[in-house]
């Protein structure tokens, strides 16, 4: 340690900041913010086992991409006029790519029909298939008699030529209702409904930016509702996505506010100076610069929960900051000083590290995301103590300080329950035997309905707009495999005569699929012999006699069917919603009876019904599974370090320590109704990590003369966890809450168990005493004891100038 490596440890992070800088400033990095995009990230070699997740992946990114608005008002040019304002102001908020009202949907119907019309013969309403199919073809020639005659009627030359009957106009209409881009205004209970579809730019959430967005709209729409008699509905994942993180935002701040002044007072109360802060400041703070660093050189994206979770993780790096200032100056040199901590901090970094890499064996980005980040800023962390540390100015905790007596007191309580190596290892014995019983009695709960707070005003505005508009897809879907696009039609059309009973008695309240849009080839050339058949045969000569024009009967054998192919995805962008890789996807609406639903779906080869909120929740029930695995890993990790450094007995009741804390954890938070999931198992790992550093410094400094800076150093950490990581369990938001208070409960636990498994100090009960007594004999002595211009031996004098001596 020389002033050599000290700067070039400062020219290593220097660089590590201009690369950070160049990275993410410059956009080589990507944050990614966006929960979706979490979803299905799997390591290449694993990607198959997912098929799944991709679906819900895609489903929920094209719904993320929507708001929905709903205007009504008493008459219905208020309610069409307020709608339009309000879809024209929300088209100039930045991040929306485009607005749909009724009146944009009459306005594509030019488009649609000249696209359509080739094939006008061959696309039948399902009242139209259904007339025909009932020789009620007479119908529909009247009906066409009628559009004819019609002063509104948009038939031309073309169209009487293609589509004499008129079919098309009316299967347009069935396909808009399929669509649900609310292409209409509906009348109910004396007040008329108009629904504004707001289509966003999809990177619109990725880029932090969508809580803009819904500040920008919701004036929008406060502005709107000042007009008497105009209410205004929303709904949209957008919307429930910020204020799920406007909540936790205000949480996370006030949290944040309170435990760094905690800290900063802590600190500045027990050692008078600026120093030992800056110098955790410096070892957190190069940590988290290493861990980015790492993470932006391997991975183009990186997301940004991997960067919290890894800077909690680090968060631990401010306990071996604690551990040197916590040294009294007067035992010697900077370098001797950090000598005496240099064996538990290496301990704790090798036991952490294992542990954190053992992650990067899931088959997820994120936690191999979260293993390097942790790795790399543990590793920084730990060389700067060494590096730079030692040219900081240090001050001695004085012996009149309450919390110095406290820390005498506590170290003869602790030796006064220390039982002897026997009952350690009993001890032991009962933290493993409460594993089992664990594994037993506490039952996870993945469902991810449990992290968020949830917004009551959003979720009734939201049923209000399914109810009277039919607008908002139910959450459950159906993924419909098939070798050819064809095969794929046929099941879906298959699928709707399956599932009419359920919708006609109100079991499913809709559903629409690609087969509802564009029919199969097979479904087409039906409708083209029907139509031939039931329609033209009949009537054409009849109708003939109106027409301009001849009427030339359909041939099958001759036609060009409408295939799902990029020229009609350019038409209908829609369709999007409805394709997802090699697969077709069946949207429903208002499932009210699951168990029916699977019954009907029974004998259906190549149809499964998915619940986006049940995947989410398997998906991350198997990143706990790995999660629990890689903490299993490395407390197997510290138990064999923990022999091979103090033996076989005292190195398992070293080990103690750690799992009894992670027991503690575990069971104490099951017992305050915490669902365990993979977040609070993550949680789990901090606990580990910050019991093992606790146990292994103790167990360093035992028949050492710096024994009590070290228990005074542990105290003061288990402070600052609990004022950074503890706080969080009075946050509002479920997720925040539960991974506090896993935190608390095992961060105590741990400081409790540490110098009990560490095994007894080197001093007697009478020594302890002795510390008491001496302790407060000091508190009589006057301050000028600690003149900075006199070096004295601790416990007469301190040496208190404050200034590196490396």
């Amino acid at each position: 340690m020389t002033g050599r490596h000290a700067t070039a440890w400062i020219i290593c992070l220097v660089m590590a900041a201009a690369w950070c800088a160049w990275q993410i400033g410059g956009g080589h990095t990507r944050i990614d913010a966006d929960f979706i995009s979490l979803i299905g990230q799997e390591n290449p070699e694993d990607s198959d086992m997912y098929n799944d997740i991709d679906n819900v992946r895609h489903v929920l990114a094209q719904d993320s991409r929507r708001a929905i608005f709903m205007v009504s008002a008493p008459t219905r040019e208020r309610a069409i006029n307020a709608a339009t304002d309000l879809g024209g102001r929300i088209s100039w908020i930045n991040g929306t790519e485009k607005v749909t009202t009724p009146d944009d949907q009459a306005g594509r119907l030019p488009e649609l029909l000249a696209f359509f019309q080739p094939h006008a013969t061959a696309l039948l309403s399902p009242q139209d298939r259904k007339a025909l199919k009932a020789d009620q073809g007479a119908k529909l020639y009247r009906r066409a008699l009628q559009s004819i005659y019609s002063p509104t009627s948009t038939i031309n030359a073309r169209s009487l030529r293609d589509d004499p009957f008129s079919l098309l106009p009316h299967y347009l209409a069935a396909m808009a209702g399929k669509l649900g881009d609310g292409s209409g205004v509906v009348h109910r209970d004396g007040r008329f409904y108009v629904p504004v579809i707001a289509s966003l730019d999809p990177r619109l959430a990725s880029s932090d930016r969508d809580a803009q967005w819904v500040n920008d709209a919701n004036r929008i729409v406060a502005t709107l509702e000042k007009t008497p008699d105009i209410e205004v509905a929303r709904s949209g994942q957008v919307f429930f996505a910020a204020a799920e993180s406007s909540h936790a935002k205000a949480d996370v701040k006030r949290i944040a506010m309170l435990a760094t002044t905690g800290i900063v007072f802590m600190v500045g109360l027990v050692f008078f100076s600026w120093g030992p802060l800056l110098a955790a400041l410096i070892t957190v703070g190069s940590g988290i610069l290493a861990g980015i660093t790492a993470v932006t050189m391997i991975f183009n994206t990186v997301h940004a929960i991997a960067l919290v979770f890894g800077a909690s993780l680090i968060g631990i790096a401010v306990d071996y900051a604690l551990h040197y200032v916590s040294i009294d100056p007067a035992r010697g040199s900077a370098r001797k000083r950090l000598r005496m901590i240099l064996p538990g901090l290496t301990l704790g970094l090798i036991t952490s590290i294992v542990g954190f890499a053992a992650l990067s064996i899931s088959p997820t980005l994120l936690l191999t995301q979260i293993a390097i980040y942790s790795v790399a800023g543990l590793i920084a962390a730990y060389l700067t103590v060494i590096f730079l540390l030692p040219f900081l100015p240090v001050q001695p905790v004085r012996n009149y300080l309450p919390i110095r007596r406290s820390v005498a007191a506590l170290r003869y309580a602790q030796y006064s329950i220390t039982p002897p190596t026997w009952g350690r290892l009993s001890l032991v014995m009962v933290i493993l035997a409460g594993f089992a019983a664990c594994s037993h009695y506490i039952t996870s709960n993945d469902s991810i309905r449990n992290l968020g707070h949830g917004n009551e005003s959003l979720i009734k505005q939201t049923i209000t707009i399914r109810d009277v508009m039919g607008l908002g897809a139910s959450p459950m879907f159906l993924r419909i495999e098939g070798k050819t696009s064809e095969d794929r039609l046929q099941t879906e059309e298959k699928l709707r005569e399956k599932l009419s009973p359920l919708l006609e008695n109100g079991t499913l309240g809709g559903m629409v699929s690609l087969a509802d849009i564009i029919p199969s080839q097979k479904r087409q050339a039906e409708n083209m012999a029907l139509v031939r058949d039931k329609l033209y045969a009949p009537f054409a000569a009849q109708l003939a006699q109106n027409l301009p024009v001849n009427i030339t009967p359909p041939d099958p054998a001759k036609a060009s069917f409408l295939l799902p192919d990029a020229a009609t995805l350019l038409v209908l962008p829609e369709l999007a919603n409805l394709q997802s890789g090699k697969g077709d996807l069946v949207r429903l609406r208002g499932v009210q009876d699951v168990a029916a639903l699977k019954t009907a779906l029974g004998d259906l080869e190549n149809v499964h019904l998915i619940d986006p909120a049940s995947a989410i929740s398997d998906l991350f029930g198997r990143y706990r599974h790995w999660a629990y695995l890689a903490l299993g890993v490395a407390m197997f990790a510290a138990l064999v370090l923990a022999v091979f450094r103090y033996g076989l007995r005292d190195g398992i009741c070293v080990f103690g320590a750690p799992a009894g804390a992670v027991l503690c954890a575990l069971a104490g938070s099951f017992a305050l109704g915490v669902p365990h999931n993979f977040f609070t198992t993550m949680a789990l790992f901090l606990v580990f990590a910050i019991g093992a550093d606790y146990v292994l410094f103790l167990a360093e400094s035992r028949n050492s003369p710096h024994d009590q800076d070290t228990s005074l150093a542990v105290l003061l950490s288990l402070i600052s966890s609990v004022l950074a990581f503890g706080l969080l369990a009075t946050s509002s938001v479920p997720l925040v809450s539960d991974i506090g208070t896993v935190i608390a409960i095992g961060l105590i636990a741990a400081w409790i168990l540490a110098p009990v498994m560490a095994g007894r100090r080197s001093m007697n009960p009478a020594g302890h005493l002795h510390d008491l007594v001496q302790d407060a004999n000091e508190d009589e002595d006057d301050e000028d004891m600690y003149d900075d211009d006199t070096p004295t031996h601790r416990n007469q004098t301190h040496d208190t100038q404050g200034h590196g001596d490396a």
